[in-house]
């Protein structure tokens, strides 16, 4: 993992802090956002934050910089194609 990689999940993960998600809950919280993106590369903000209420996280709100560092964070860490 290169620098700009672990600096935006750094960042990712101070703002998921800032919303009141306790660092055990992290991985599950990422998780359960990346399978917002799996089922749809393009999600709205409103749509990501539905889906994670539907899951439970009734408590976390996304704002629209959180949901572009998430994105960011999981486009930078997909495995590259071998050409």
């Amino acid at each position: 993992m290169d620098a700009l990689s672990k600096d935006i999940e750094k960042n990712l993960i101070n703002k998921l802090n800032g919303k009141g998600l306790v660092n055990n809950l992290i991985p599950r919280f990422i998780k359960d956002l990346a399978y917002s993106f799996n089922i749809d590369p393009y999600v709205s903000l409103s749509d990501v934050n539905d889906r994670l209420h539907f899951l439970g996280w009734d408590d976390v709100e996304l704002d629209y910089h959180t949901l572009q560092l998430a994105k960011a964070s999981f486009e930078r860490n997909q495995p590259q194609p071998v050409i």
